[in-house]
């Protein structure tokens, strides 16, 4: 059973029994002097009733089980005629009144033991559905994509055979099962949880078949260039060694060759198609169920802030990764350059990194962030001789914060300033140490909350077209072209393609995974 039977079924049976049961009873009241009339009538309306209700079973809406369990009611109430003719009473209305009775007793019962059955939610289904879709999408983009630039576009016949099977049973067959589930979640019932959907649903119902003809091609196409390599004996030019290049060796000083940029960014857009399908499969699953878009686009705006500061792409961020961070908030808040980074960042580290590893991991900085972690930039417009300097932070049990000092006189005109607050809230009861304010009654401090998810937009079509321009500078660098073969260039083309057209799909999935 589903949630779409029960509301076909309860439909059918108040529309089978309702009508007729109240045509039932003016034949009866009207009719009952002649058993022909009675008869003559009744079947009359027993055959519009389910030539109607078969023509819609047989039209195939979504309401065609409606229309068969409509015809089986009215067909049992319509044959039972008029009892209490043949007795001689002229009306007898107790026939239709013992129909209605019955079939609402029948109707309670059904939802009733639907109950008893615990049915699990249409859209709980639906969602773990999509988050099984981006499991195994990412299991073949990571074969199909950068075990193919590792390998030299070389890979076994058993790896082809695992992603086949991916591809052409496995994916296709959620999607089929992931329209099911669609239909059946317009049935269920909300009561007081949020509306459903069922046009976003059905636009990530679109990406993920966008996206697992991406990853078709890119099957098919590293298909045909193993079975290229078997007839000619082909391989590729050079090997990348992505492993060898990150953000910090590319932002270097040395110079950087096309190779190596090309490189970079392909290791990178990897990394940032990885950490979307992790973000997607999170944001599909049970906890964000019935989250809004405020939440939705926070914990986006987490997983974006961490992997702009991961610059090495490990999934943690060391101390420098974090002073980096730091130099980057307050570049962005517009304030004068903190001589004392090095503080702020071993404060940092003290209350995020909680298995004091040395490097944060996804959910400590999430988990930090959760208890009240964040940045608190003040800007003071200071008329008096005394200014609020720099102040290490002070940490208190849970709640931790910047205590004031008065530094060196200075002139009267107006002095922007920044405060790092870093704290955790799980105290609830005993309010954090605040900043202390100037005793001049000209100061007037503006606050600005700087959380460290000051992330305008998502870079993953960014990098996406950085890889395409990185790699089209490697192909032109001295005419490069020329000497690679058809079979490469049509590959690595195909490649860079298919994986654009995943990252954008991708990006779409993120777009709507905020929207109500």
């Amino acid at each position: 059973g589903s949630f779409s039977v029960t509301a076909n079924r309860v439909g059918g049976v108040v529309a089978g029994s309702i009508i007729p049961s109240v045509v039932l009873f003016y034949i009866c009241s009207y009719s009952c002097w002649s058993n022909i009339a009675v008869s003559f009538f009744s079947n009359a309306i027993l055959f519009v009733w389910v030539t109607f209700s078969m023509y819609i079973k047989w039209k195939d809406g979504f309401e065609s089980y409606a229309g068969l369990v409509s015809a089986f009611t009215a067909t049992n109430i319509m044959l039972k005629g008029c009892d209490g003719c043949a007795a001689g009473t002229l009306v007898t209305p107790t026939s239709s009144y013992s129909n209605l009775a019955q079939m609402s007793l029948g109707i309670v019962l059904f939802i009733v033991v639907e109950l008893v059955f615990c049915p699990q939610s249409a859209i709980g289904l639906l969602r773990a559905n999509v988050q099984q879709h981006m499991k195994l999408a990412q299991q073949a983009f990571l074969i199909l994509f950068e075990q193919n630039v590792h390998n030299s576009g070389v890979m076994d016949q058993s790896t082809l055979d695992q992603v086949q099977d991916i591809v052409q049973k496995t994916m296709p067959a959620l999607l089929a099962d992931q329209a099911g589930l669609l239909y059946e979640a317009g049935f269920e019932p909300l009561l007081w949880k949020p509306p459903f959907s069922q046009a976003k649903y059905q636009a990530v119902l679109d990406c993920c078949q966008r996206l697992l003809n991406n990853t078709l091609v890119l099957f098919k196409l590293v298909t045909w260039f193993k079975f290229r390599i078997e007839q000619r004996h082909l391989t590729l030019h050079k090997k990348l060694d992505v492993e060898k290049i990150t953000r910090k060796s590319h932002e270097a000083a040395h110079s950087v060759t096309a190779k190596e940029a090309w490189a970079f960014s392909t290791v990178e857009l990897g990394r940032a198609i990885h950490d979307t399908f992790d973000t997607l499969y999170d944001l599909f699953g049970d906890n964000f169920m019935y989250a809004d878009g405020d939440q939705t686009a926070l914990f986006m705006q987490m997983k974006e802030a961490f992997r702009v500061a991961d610059t090495d792409c490990s999934g943690e961020i060391d101390a420098d990764e974090v002073r980096h961070m730091l130099e980057m908030v307050f570049a962005l808040s517009g304030a004068v350059k903190v001589d004392a980074i090095d503080s702020y960042v071993h404060d940092f580290m003290e209350i995020v990194d909680a298995d004091k590893s040395g490097k944060v991991s996804f959910d400590e900085f999430m988990d930090a962030l959760e208890r009240g972690l964040k940045l608190e930039v003040e800007v003071f417009q200071h008329r008096s001789k005394k200014v609020v300097g720099l102040a290490s932070i002070a940490e208190g049990g849970e709640a931790g914060g910047v205590e004031g000092v008065e530094g060196a006189p200075v002139d009267d005109d107006d002095h922007h300033h920044v405060v790092l607050q870093v704290g955790s809230g799980d105290v609830r009861s005993a309010p954090s140490p605040r900043t202390h304010r100037v005793s001049s009654g000209g100061a007037s401090p503006l606050t600005r909350s700087h959380d460290m998810l000051n992330v305008d937009s998502f870079s993953l079509l960014e990098i996406s077209q950085t890889m395409r321009t990185t790699y089209a500078q490697w192909l032109m660098e001295k005419n490069r072209f020329e000497r690679v073969t058809m079979e490469e260039l049509l590959l690595l083309n195909c490649l860079i393609s298919g994986v654009s057209g995943i990252a954008r799909n991708l990006a779409l999935l993120e777009e709507m995974t905020v929207q109500q």
